[in-house]
């Protein structure tokens, strides 16, 4: 017969239900299907899957098998299928984390402003400190001097430093308290 490729007898084997013909199928088509789908998915794991469900397919529905001309382009065509039915899902997935991104994104972004709006309100809230506790808070507050150096600085004694911030956290903590806020974001500039 003109135009039956040599898989065919192998082909009408499997369909009948012969074990080796589809060992041998197996054997023939692995690698290559293998190795074509790596270079698509380009995971090792998710090739093996593909070629893996593809065959077993194939053994499952044997009895069904149509009769074909050329077996080779029909398993060609199922795996391109399923190759692009797996990207189609990792893409799926892909999308997914990307929107996991977007949406920490969003949240950083907020959680920024918040922070920004606390440090306006305790900004002025440090105004109605007296001056000189206000200048030792703000240099150690927002200038991130340490006690030593704003003492240095100051030409205060580390005590006296220490004293005046402690007296304006607590001032500070009892006028946001007074403002009904929540203090979540109070923690992180009162430390």
């Amino acid at each position: 017969m003109q135009g039956t490729s040599p898989e065919q007898p192998l082909w009408d084997s499997i369909s009948a239900g012969d074990p080796q013909s589809f060992q041998l199928l197996f054997d023939r088509y692995w690698e290559p299907f293998f190795q074509y789908a790596y270079k698509i998915l380009r995971s090792k794991e998710d090739a093996e899957e593909v070629v893996q469900e593809l065959f077993i397919h194939l053994w499952h529905k044997r009895q069904e098998l149509p009769v074909l001309q050329s077996p080779t382009a029909y398993l060609f065509t199922a795996l391109r299928n399923r190759l692009l039915n797996c990207l189609a899902q990792k893409k799926h997935r892909i999308t997914s984390l990307d929107l996991v991104g977007e949406r920490e994104s969003q949240l950083y972004a907020h959680e920024h402003s918040e922070r920004k709006n606390t440090e306006k309100l305790i900004r002025a809230l440090a105004r109605s400190l007296p001056e000189k506790m206000q200048q030792v808070y703000i240099l150690h507050q927002f200038k991130g001097l340490s006690i030593a150096e704003i003492a240095r600085t100051t030409g205060n004694s580390e005590q006296t430093i220490r004293n005046q911030v402690n007296t304006a956290v607590k001032r500070i903590s009892e006028a946001y308290k007074s403002t009904g806020l929540p203090l979540l974001f109070l923690i992180f500039f009162l430390r």
